[in-house]
């Protein structure tokens, strides 16, 4: 079974991408296209109609898809059939549909990429050389392909973190004469190694390096003088949102240190240590004072049932701002919005009730009687 198994959600965007795009890497990491489609993606397959039988789903049945992979990118294949011994080089598989996928033979966007199922495709093995015709001398060179292959039991990979195994050619089209009855190990496509551009010494203009960016702020030489002050964060925000209306301390101030609480990690240790002993020194500045607001009245109670009052004043208090806290958290803008969306159908709702009830009339009738007190 597969290494890393997705859960649907993911599942869905994964089989999505790798329904249209497929994969350009030739080794097998997971099993993942073995797994059936949700029935929301099945029917989006389509295209069309979901209830239309004449359109056939993209997705072939787990059961009908390849589990371990032969032709990867990078082999060299034909096509059984008209196209002869044409070798094509594999750009692409697509495994929830069992296809081989080849380069684009024309540069136009309306034209899509020639491809083929993986059953019509016979693996390159080579040129090898075999007696010559009769009357010729010479031995002629004819390319090799596979008829049948057999594969060594996968092993999982603990370092490269991907299934291996080795692929062999049992039978060939034509037969090698000197490799007849042998196993021939057809060796897996290169992948070329990833390059990265390395940065030079002349990356960088000298103009933009001598370019002034921060201009310190400015003190006076004087020093009985007082220092400037430095602006508080609504000032320097007021002062950029509106710089010609809101007076401002000018482009020297120094206000990189608003970017402390931008720049700093807010889930670190000592925050979470900070902000826990802030709380619980809360909490115990709240039952003193319940407890100082109980005592200075007790109406003919005594010290410990005032104290168990104020305790238990206290508990409901903590659970009602725990509360409060919890549904501040749970309140996003995406549930606010679906709420306020919700209460203003219901709104409309009631008011469509109350018009009806309102406006409602009865059709004139033999069979209806008014009230003689009724004044109409």
């Amino acid at each position: 079974m597969s290494r890393a198994v997705l859960p649907k959600a993911v599942l869905t965007s994964y089989l999505k991408k790798k329904l249209h795009e497929g994969t350009t890497r030739p080794w097998t990491t997971n099993f993942n296209h073995m797994r059936r489609a949700p029935r929301k993606l099945r029917v989006s397959a389509r295209g069309r109609d979901a209830f239309d039988p004449t359109v056939k789903d993209t997705f072939i049945i787990p059961k009908t898809r390849i589990k371990f992979w032969n032709i990867v990118p990078g082999d060299q294949v034909r096509i059984r059939g008209r196209y002869g011994n044409k070798l094509r080089k594999v750009f692409k598989i697509r495994r929830l549909e069992n296809v081989v996928e080849f380069p684009k033979t024309s540069a136009s966007p309306d034209v899509s990429p020639p491809a083929y199922s993986y059953a019509s495709c016979q693996l390159f093995v080579g040129e090898y050389e075999f007696p010559p015709l009769p009357g010729s001398a010479e031995p002629r060179k004819l390319p090799v392909f596979a008829e049948r292959l057999s594969t060594t039991p996968p092993v999982w990979n603990t370092r490269l973190h991907r299934w291996q195994w080795d692929r062999f050619a049992t039978r060939t089209t034509p037969v090698v004469p000197h490799l007849k009855g042998q196993k021939i190990k057809i060796p897996w496509p290169k992948v070329p190694s990833r390059s990265y551009q390395r940065g030079g010494m002349y990356d960088t203009t000298k103009e933009e390096v001598a370019k002034v960016t921060y201009v310190p702020p400015s003190f006076s030489h004087n020093l009985t003088a007082a220092l400037p002050r430095i602006p508080t964060e609504d000032e320097y925000i007021a002062g950029m949102s509106h710089p010609t209306q809101k007076p401002w301390f000018g482009g020297s101030a120094p206000v990189e240190i608003y970017l402390h609480k931008e720049l700093s990690n807010p889930h670190s240790r000592a925050k979470k240590m900070r902000r826990w002993q802030s709380h619980q020194a809360y909490k115990k500045s709240l039952l003193r004072d319940y407890i100082t607001a109980e005592m200075r009245e007790l109406n003919g109670r005594t010290t410990k049932e005032a104290r168990a009052e104020a305790t238990f004043k206290w508990r409901s208090k903590l659970s009602v701002e725990e509360e409060a806290e919890r549904r501040r958290r749970w309140l996003t803008l995406a549930v606010a919005e679906k709420s306020k969306k919700k209460q203003a159908r219901k709104t409309r709702k009631e008011t469509k009730r109350k018009d009806q009830l309102t406006q409602l009339g009865l059709w004139e009738a033999p069979n209806q009687v008014i009230p003689k007190d009724v004044n109409l």
